[in-house]
């Protein structure tokens, strides 16, 4: 498999030039460029996200975390105080970074569930549906952000099977056919409870009508042939 290293590099390569391309093209403003971009490199290092001593399980949750703690503290009445606003914000962070995490890694294994195509899907769509109903950005580019995530998330996939090819003993190792796949089919319960989550998280998300029609326009990729050289 590939390290840390490789997949953040070639996440954050792949998103910065697909965002450069949907700012140029009008696609996104500088801002969202800016998120989609951070958004795709989210997603490349999101299937290590259960190996629990490794720095990209560390970082989501303590991202989660974060986010989930100015999240809790900005939906409080004006009314608290400073100490108070801290504490509920220190609270929610740990709850997450600590309790969760542990128990997470104690349902779940590496390469294992979240380490496949459905996976891919639920965190596109959930995130699709975090950009809609909290961030309050239209059904397009919440689909767009979806997408980055989804884009990062199958670039991880991939590395982690090229690198289970020996190119220069043209051999492969048996950890090939582990990283890219629908479902963990060995784990037939938390398979299904992926699936399940899946299921649920599409029921939240916004209409996608204006998002496929962008995407498959030859209006789209006629202004991207424009603009693609110099």
């Amino acid at each position: 498999m590939a390290n840390f290293s490789t997949h953040i590099t070639v996440a954050a390569a792949g998103a910065g030039l697909l965002s450069v391309l949907c700012l140029q093209v009008g696609l996104a403003d500088p801002q969202e460029a800016l998120m989609l971009a951070l958004l795709g490199t989210i997603g490349g290092i999101l299937p290590d996200i259960d190996l629990q001593h490794a720095y990209p399980s560390r970082i989501m949750f303590s991202l989660f975390g974060i986010i989930a703690a100015f999240m809790v503290v900005f939906s409080k009445k004006n009314d608290l105080s400073i100490v108070e606003l801290w504490g509920v914000g220190l609270i929610t962070f740990g709850m997450i970074r600590f309790p969760i995490w542990t128990v997470f890694h104690q349902y779940t294994h590496h390469r294992g569930s979240i380490h496949s195509l459905v996976a891919a899907v639920l965190f596109m769509l959930l995130t699709t549906a975090f950009a809609y109903h909290v961030m309050e950005k239209i059904p397009f580019m919440a689909w767009l952000f979806g997408l980055f995530v989804f884009l990062g998330f199958i670039l991880h996939l991939l590395l982690d099977e090229l690198y289970s090819v020996d190119f220069m003993n043209t051999r492969i190792k048996r950890s090939f056919g582990t990283a890219f796949k629908i479902l963990d089919w060995k784990k037939r319960e938390k398979s299904t409870l992926l699936v399940v989550a899946t299921i649920l998280a599409w029921a939240i998300v916004p209409d996608s009508r204006a998002f496929w029609d962008t995407l498959l326009s030859a209006d789209t990729y006629r202004i991207i042939g424009s603009r693609f050289l110099p």
